[in-house]
């Protein structure tokens, strides 16, 4: 979700940003669904945005494909290491720890406030938020703070960042892709295995080892598209994705919920996602800009929700913890008996406008100028 999409040999990609902005997309629906109905065609309907945490399934597909891409145009050149984790250093580190600041040590100054923002629980151990674990730590306790532990996902991609540079400098270039695949197979018999085992569905949600397949995914393609073989399977992306949307459906139908913890969705769900997610990197940077997919995904709005995307994934729980306490509970409308979806979808924009508007403000004042620190490290 932090990753650029400059390429080095094919320029900037457009419709990437806006798969991005999907993604993010997808996980601000999710989160900001508070109308739950839990029979009737309602309930049917709620499952859609209610899905939206497959967004997190769309970027890590997306950091796998744009760092691996990264790193095979570097291998091999001077200070690798060096530019590599600078550079993703100043676009991750700056933004991510001043909200653990804010979140750690200046929001307990003002309980009520915490309390709102945060939740009522006891107060977890910091140092897995400092040290990008805190995946291992909500796998230890479950999500207990309200603002913090959306970083499970930040600390699953900071991790794959510190192996996958060393895996691309030493691997044979030629063992790459079949390495990816292999991961691909595995990881949904590891997930069914620790199901069986009685390991708990959000450990198996949250843990490193169980959430390859996304960013194996689009490492596969990456190595793909640098050995000039992405292209023919363009074809197929149609079919990829119409697999994967109507497995997804019938997981859902089959279980009455479209819930990540839904035990099929953990074993092939998860891999279905990431079929299709990058079905749809595949259209993005192999077709033409002017045909439909590309057209659409180039789109400005979309493009600027993708490029705000990493300050608004580490802020709108905040932002709609806050909004819902103080100025607006759809719940609360008298009309939502007659016409639930208008008060939610009030609740929508309420929040997205100004967890947008701080995005913005993010970028211009705070994250754009430290990232142009990296011009130093290219």
């Amino acid at each position: 979700m932090d990753a650029t999409t400059h390429r080095s040999h094919t320029g900037f990609i457009p419709a990437l940003d806006g798969l991005r902005g999907i993604a993010i997309l997808m996980v601000l629906f999710h989160h900001l669904t508070i109308y739950r109905p839990s029979t009737g065609v309602d309930a049917w309907i709620a499952n859609v945005p209610l899905a939206g945490w497959a967004g997190v399934n769309l970027f890590f597909v997306l950091s796998g494909f744009l760092i691996t891409g990264i790193l095979l145009d570097t291998r091999g050149g001077a200070h690798y290491f060096r530019n590599f984790y600078v550079r993703r250093s100043l676009r991750i580190f700056p933004l991510y720890y001043v909200v653990v600041f804010l979140a750690l040590i200046l929001l307990p100054l003002l309980p009520t406030l915490h309390e709102v923002l945060v939740g009522n629980y006891p107060a977890p151990p910091h140092w897995p938020y400092w040290t990008y674990l805190t995946n291992f730590s909500v796998a230890d306790r479950g999500m207990t703070h309200g603002l913090l532990d959306i970083a499970w996902s930040l600390a699953i991609e900071e991790q794959f960042y510190l192996v996958w540079a060393l895996v691309v400098w030493f691997l044979p270039l030629e063992w790459l892709g079949p390495l990816c695949i292999g991961i691909l197979v595995g990881e949904p018999l590891a997930r069914t295995l620790a199901l069986g085992n009685g390991v708990a569905p959000e450990t198996v949600y949250v843990l490193t080892f169980f959430r390859l397949d996304g960013l194996a995914a689009g490492s596969l393609l990456a190595w793909l598209f640098r050995r000039g073989e992405l292209a023919p399977l363009d074809r197929w992306t149609g079919w990829a994705f119409g697999a994967a949307i109507a497995g997804v459906i019938a997981i859902t139908i089959d279980a009455g919920n479209s819930w990540w913890w839904n035990p099929r969705m953990q074993q092939a769900g998860f891999s279905l996602i990431a079929m299709g997610a990058g079905s749809m990197v595949v259209a993005a940077v192999t077709r033409a800009p002017h045909l439909l997919v590309p057209r659409l995904l180039s789109a400005g709005w979309l493009r600027a929700f993708g490029k705000y995307s990493y300050c608004l994934y580490l802020t709108h729980l905040p932002v709609m913890r806050a909004m819902h306490e103080y100025v607006f509970d759809p719940r609360d409308y008298a009309s939502l008996a007659q016409a639930p979806w208008l008060g939610q979808g009030l609740f929508y924009v309420s929040v997205m406008v100004p967890s947008f508007a701080l995005a913005w403000i993010s970028w211009r004042v705070f994250e754009a100028p430290i990232l142009r620190l990296k011009e130093k490290f290219s």
